[in-house]
C-alpha cells in the first residue's frame, strides 16, 4: 500500500505482512535470527503430517474446508449450537438481517475473549467438558444465550450491549467462565478490562455501533459502505472498521505512534538489522516495529460468515490480504517439528521465568514484548505462506490460507503438542500472558 501517515499504516491490514516479511526473510537468509534457529528442511514434515489430518478429516473433498473461524470452536463437540440458535430465531419470526446482527454480536465478544486460557482452566456444560479455545467459544455461547451479555434481558437476551460490558463484574465474569481457586484462568483480570473496554468502544463510537451500542450494528455501517447494486465490500472496509471502532480497547503500554495506540503491534531489534539503512522511515523506532493485530485478524475471519452467509450476503473481496494467524498453535507447529530452534540463551531466560512463575519448569516463558515472542510471530506468518504453496502443490488443489490453517496447521499444531506434551498438551514457548495476546 502506499504509506502515508505511520499511526495509520501501522494500523492497517497491508502492514502486518509487510512488516513481519522483512523480518522473515533476513531469517530465512541467514537461517537465524537473534532469538532462533531456522531450518526450512524440516517442512516437509510439517507437510506430510498436516496433509494426513486433512486427509483423515476431509479425504480429498477440499471444497467442504470451512476458512479458520470462531464458527466452528462454538460448535465444538460436534454440536450444531448456531445453526441450532438461527433456526430458532427464524421460527421466532427474526429476520435475516437481524440474525446477521446476532450473530456478529456474539462472536465479536468471542472472539474478543479468546486469548490463550492456560492450561489448568475448563469449562463444563452438559456433562461435556471443554478447554483452551473451544472452552471460551462454549462459555461465550452460553453467556449470550443466557441474556448475560445484554442489558435488556427480557426483551432483547440474545444480544450484546455495550453498557451491560461496560459495567460488568468480576463476578459475572466469573460465574460466566467458570472461574474458582480450582479452575483459574489466565490473564482473567486483563481479560474483564478488555471486555469494559469494548462497552465503552461500542457506546462511544455511535457511527459505527449505533444508538443500542452493539457489535452487530456493524452490519449496517458496513451497507452503507458498499456497492448497493452488488452487495460488494473490500476487506480493507471491514478491516478499518473494526480498526477504528476497536482501537480504543487495547491495554495502556503498547506501542503508540503519534499518539495513538495502534494495536497489536511491538517492537523488534531484529527488524532493525534486517531494514538496516534502507529502513522505510529511516526512523529507528519506527523500523523496528512489527504488526500483528491477531486478535483483529480472527475477528476480521470469523464476522465474515455471518457478513456474507446471512443478512445482506455481503461479496467481500481482497481477502487475501489477511495473513496467517500469529498465535501459539500455528508457532507451536514449527517449534514441534525442527523448522524453529529457540537459541539457547534464550532458552534459559525463559526456563528462569518460568521457575520464578512456578510454572512449568520444562517450557521456556516469555512475556508478550520478549523479543522470542515478537520475532516468533512473525517467523510463523511467513512460515505460513510457504505452508500453503507446499501443502497446494502436494495435494494438487489450491486451498486459500484460512481453509490450511482451519484444516491443518492449527489443529496439527494442537496435536503434535499433545503428542510432544502429553500432560499439559501445551505450547513449545509458554507466554506470559495478560489475556488480550494469542
Amino acid at each position: 500500500m502506499t504509506v502515508g501517515h505511520p499511526a495509520k499504516y501501522f494500523k492497517s491490514i497491508e502492514s502486518v505482512r509487510e512488516t513481519t516479511s522483512v523480518v522473515y526473510r533476513y531469517v530465512k537468509e541467514k537461517n537465524e535470527g537473534n532469538y532462533f534457529r531456522l531450518d526450512l528442511g524440516c517442512m516437509p514434515k510439517v507437510v506430510e503430517f498436516l496433509c494426513g489430518i486433512i486427509e483423515r478429516d476431509y479425504g480429498s473433498e477440499y471444497d467442504s474446508i470451512p476458512a479458520h473461524g470462531r464458527w466452528q470452536h462454538i460448535n465444538a463437540g460436534g454440536h450444531s449450537r448456531l445453526e441450532d440458535l438461527i433456526s430458532e430465531w427464524r421460527q421466532d419470526g427474526v429476520d435475516e438481517i437481524e440474525i446477521s446482527r446476532n450473530l456478529v454480536d456474539l462472536i465479536l465478544f468471542s472472539v474478543l475473549i479468546d486469548a490463550g486460557a492456560g492450561s489448568m482452566w475448563k469449562y463444563q456444560v452438559n456433562g461435556e467438558t471443554y478447554s483452551r479455545s473451544e472452552g471460551l467459544a462454549v462459555a461465550s455461547f452460553h453467556m449470550f444465550v443466557d441474556g448475560a451479555l445484554s442489558d435488556n434481558a427480557v426483551q432483547h437476551p440474545h444480544r450484546v450491549s455495550g453498557q451491560k460490558l461496560k459495567d460488568m463484574t468480576m463476578e459475572e465474569f466469573s460465574r460466566g467462565f467458570q472461574i474458582s481457586d480450582a479452575n483459574p484462568l489466565s490473564g482473567m483480570e486483563g481479560r474483564l478490562n478488555l471486555i469494559r473496554k469494548l462497552g465503552e468502544a461500542l457506546i462511544g463510537n455511535q457511527k459505527i455501533f449505533g444508538p443500542d451500542a452493539r457489535p452487530g450494528a456493524m452490519v449496517d455501517y458496513l451497507y452503507g459502505l458498499c456497492d448497493e447494486k452488488t452487495n460488494t465490500i473490500g476487506l480493507p472496509d471491514v478491516w478499518n472498521t473494526l480498526m477504528d471502532g476497536l482501537v480504543d480497547i487495547w491495554p495502556k503500554g503498547r506501542t503508540t505512534v503519534e499518539g495513538q495506540p495502534i494495536g497489536d503491534a511491538w517492537t523488534l531489534d531484529t527488524k532493525i538489522l534486517a531494514s538496516g539503512a534502507q529502513g522505510l522511515w529511516h526512523d529507528n523506532l519506527l523500523d523496528s516495529i512489527v504488526t500483528f493485530h491477531k486478535l483483529t485478524q480472527w475477528l476480521c475471519y470469523s464476522i465474515l460468515v455471518p457478513l456474507e452467509a446471512y443478512g445482506h450476503n455481503f461479496n467481500v473481496t481482497n481477502k487475501s490480504l489477511q495473513t496467517g494467524l500469529p498465535e501459539y498453535r500455528n508457532g507451536g507447529l514449527f517449534c514441534d517439528f525442527g523448522v524453529l530452534e529457540l537459541k539457547d540463551e534464550h532458552r534459559k531466560r525463559g526456563l528462569e521465568l518460568s521457575k520464578t512463575l512456578q510454572s512449568n519448569d520444562n517450557i521456556p516463558t516469555f512475556t508478550a514484548e520478549d523479543g522470542v515472542i515478537v520475532e516468533w510471530r512473525c517467523l510463523t506468518i511467513g512460515l505460513l505462506d510457504e505452508l500453503l504453496l507446499m501443502v497446494n502443490q502436494k495435494l494438487g488443489t489450491e486451498l486459500s490460507l484460512p481453509q490450511v490453517i482451519e484444516a491443518g496447521s492449527w489443529k496439527a499444531g494442537r496435536e503434535i503438542a499433545a503428542i510432544r506434551r502429553p500432560t499439559t498438551k501445551g505450547p513449545p514457548i509458554e507466554l506470559c500472558s495478560d489475556g488480550t495476546v494469542f
